[in-house]
């Protein structure tokens, strides 16, 4: 759910912007480099947001609007496991968010509704409309599990870091990315639960994320880290 339409299409294209050029100007760099894919992403689901105000398959872009977020924690794992240098098996991370979006591509009426109002792009799933199924549950366990063990490693490869400057941009822009992953689980569950109209934050945190990324890369690229993607 986002402020329509104007705002989602203008969000995505300043994130757009600010992803491709961090890419082409800090693409020998890990951090920068992850932080663009990122915000490409964020970008892609307020794309879906527009195109679900102004097309005729409100339906179809919420379900990608649905499948986009749900690549956002394998991402955040897959950041903090290249961190630790462990590039081994990262492909595993998307196994499960690959499941769920076959699951919302072949599940017969997973968007239960889809609307574009005055202020609201407002979105209901089978997540909200029919309660928690074995599938919702595992949906959440992934979405948790995932994040938690982002932070467990993140922790632990923070201790052992030297440098003063590489720990704080990791704890910024790692802070950012928690709650940029975790508000999909508010949108889902508990705000529709209560019946409470409300514009995604996703619009207002991603910017926020974006400039971070940003002052993030600038930063790192100052201080010449010498740890490339």
């Amino acid at each position: 759910m986002c402020f329509t339409p104007i705002i989602s299409l203008t969000t995505a294209i300043i994130e757009f912007v600010v992803a491709t050029f961090i890419l082409i100007k800090y693409k020998k760099y890990l951090i920068p480099v992850f932080s663009a894919l990122l915000i490409y992403v964020l970008g892609i689901y307020q794309f879906t947001e527009f195109m679900l105000c102004i097309s005729n398959n409100a339906f179809l872009w919420a379900k990608l609007g649905f499948i986009t977020y749900t690549f956002l924690p394998a991402m955040g794992l897959h950041f903090v496991l290249r961190l630790a240098r462990n590039r081994k098996y990262n492909w595993l991370a998307y196994i499960p968010p690959l499941f769920f979006s076959l699951w919302a591509v072949f599940k017969t009426n997973f968007i239960v509704s889809a609307s574009c109002s005055k202020v609201f792009v407002i979105v209901n799933k089978v997540f909200t409309s029919q309660g928690f199924s074995l599938l919702s549950k595992g949906y959440l366990l992934y979405y948790f599990g995932f994040i938690l063990i982002a932070i467990t490693i993140a922790f632990i490869w923070i201790k052992k870091e030297k440098d003063k400057i590489t720990r704080q941009l990791i704890k910024l822009l790692g802070g950012a990315i928690v709650i940029i992953i975790t508000l999909p689980l508010i949108l889902l569950f508990i705000l529709p639960s209560l019946k409470i109209p409300f514009p995604s934050v996703y619009c207002q945190f991603a910017l926020l994320f974006t400039i971070v990324a940003l002052i993030g890369s600038k930063i790192y690229d100052k201080e010449k880290k010498k740890e490339l993607f």
